[in-house]
């Protein structure tokens, strides 16, 4: 029988937080994701903390796509915003100021129920839009800034794709002198395949791999060579 005990651990949360969140319109897998936030950063009396998506996983039982999905919605209501930490980490911290958060309630009487993901599409519109034209430049700008693996290999790992994942692990471990783009995809073209078999073993299997890879094959060591090392 169950019988947690404040004793044991609490997050202290202002009640003004807890009412706002009883009022605002939210999906099931919004939910347990903020409270999931909360309780990394709150319940350890922290403002920020890093959340990879492999903890996300085991602390909501949500599926990878779904964190991703859910995490940007989020981030578009404006109740969570990602912060991008020391050595290429993902971290995330919760927005107390909810007057700050893009969620009309009232939207929600409107002739017929309306549901949280009918919400979520009005008020993205509105934020979508005005963000429109400054993507746009930014797109542009982009296009002139110069190539960083480290960049690259951030976005892999926060992809919800585990083959994307695993290739991140591999690049950040090797570290190979990709100069641009074009050697970058090209090199990520060639990684997918043998990532994709390595997807049922866990990131901390797959690190005690690229290890021992290094150590035996100095340089010369590939995602198939990691393979062959598991699977002996």
């Amino acid at each position: 029988m169950a019988n947690p005990q404040k004793e044991n651990g609490f997050t202290a949360i202002a009640n003004e937080i807890l009412e706002q969140l009883v009022k605002t319109p939210l999906l099931g897998a919004e939910f347990q994701i903020l409270l999931f936030i909360l309780r990394k950063t709150y319940g350890y009396h922290k403002k920020q903390d890093r959340i990879s998506f492999t903890q996300f996983e085991k602390g909501t039982g949500i599926s990878r796509q779904t964190i991703n999905k859910t995490i940007k919605n989020l981030i578009t209501k404006g109740m969570i915003v990602k912060i991008y930490l020391p050595e290429g980490n993902i971290g995330y911290t919760f927005i107390k100021d909810h007057e700050k958060w893009v969620v009309k309630t009232h939207l929600l009487v409107k002739g017929k129920w309306s549901t949280s993901k009918d919400v979520l599409t009005k008020t993205s519109k509105d934020v979508l839009t005005h963000k429109r034209k400054k993507e746009i430049t930014k797109d542009i700008v982009a296009s002139d800034i110069p190539f960083s693996l480290k960049e690259e290999i951030k976005k892999l790992e926060d992809n919800p794709r585990r083959d994307l994942n695993i290739v991140a692990l591999y690049l950040d471990h090797r570290k190979p002198d990709l100069q641009n783009t074009a050697q970058y995809e090209k090199a990520l073209k060639r990684h997918l395949k043998p990532a994709g078999e390595l997807k049922p073993f866990t990131d901390n299997q797959i690190l005690k791999a690229l290890d021992y890879a290094k150590k035996e094959y100095k340089d010369v060591y590939t995602l198939e060579t990691l393979l062959k090392i598991l699977v002996k």
